[in-house]
């Protein structure tokens, strides 16, 4: 296991959503925010990665565990922990806690390092996450197995530009920007009784400026299967009643 890394938090209005809890691309944005700080604290920020190596890091799969969003101006405590890594394939987990210490969410992370000119996935070099002290392992993990397109039943498609608001400094769109695209697929009265229980997401290609979403939203029983440019990122959110 690797070295864990905590940071208070204190929920702002405008990572809040209209019924005052904590937006799910936000604790991905967070999250991401803090990945980072742990590695500039090891002598490893993505300046180091890029000027070294000409590579930078990027999340290919997300799985979250969500027994109570955070609400707006709630303490909350964020930990992270680089736990594993293997040739190509980097593991990292975070936690949102309530100041009671109490497990709010989990996230599981898939990370690889990508060249910055080729945008190819590139090795993981030791030298690159040695600080870290995470455990380095032959295993990959197995990934989760989403619903084909040819199993989507009745969808709902919408079309979105990507526009430069969209990007992140890698010159792709923000990874959290594709769950805030699934989740506005689904009805606003559906969301006032339900919320996200278990979300996995995988993102297969990047996205880059000037082209086209192509989102389509399928539903079996209480799950919304998301797929974007056929198969360019998938995403499954699990439904449960609010009560």
């Amino acid at each position: 296991m690797g070295i864990k890394y905590q940071q208070n938090y204190q929920v702002p209005f405008y990572e809040s959503d209209a019924f005052k809890k904590m937006r799910i691309s936000s604790l991905l944005a967070v999250a991401l925010q803090i990945s980072g700080e742990q590695s500039m604290a090891l002598g490893r920020s993505d300046v180091w990665v890029f000027e070294r190596y000409g590579l930078f890091w990027a999340v290919i799969e997300y799985e979250l565990t969500i027994h109570r969003l955070p609400e707006f101006n709630e303490k909350i405590i964020i930990e992270t922990e680089a736990t594993s890594y293997n040739k190509f394939f980097c593991y990292r987990n975070f936690s949102f806690l309530n100041e009671k210490g109490e497990l709010l969410v989990e996230i599981r992370s898939t990370w690889v390092l990508m060249d910055k000119e080729t945008r190819k996935i590139d090795r993981v070099l030791d030298e690159i996450v040695d600080p870290y002290e995470s455990e380095k392992v032959s295993k990959i993990s197995r990934p989760h197995k989403f619903l084909k397109l040819e199993q989507f039943g009745e969808t709902r498609q919408i079309v979105y530009p990507v526009r430069f608001s969209a990007l992140d400094m890698n010159g792709h769109v923000n990874n959290a920007k594709y769950y805030d695209w699934a989740a506005d697929m689904v009805d606003f009265d559906f969301r006032k009784e339900h919320q996200p229980k278990h979300v996995f997401i995988k993102y297969n290609h990047e996205i880059l400026y000037g082209e086209e979403i192509k989102a389509l939203m399928s539903w079996k029983d209480d799950v919304s299967h998301h797929n974007f440019n056929d198969g360019s990122t998938q995403i499954e959110i699990h439904w449960g009643k609010i009560y």
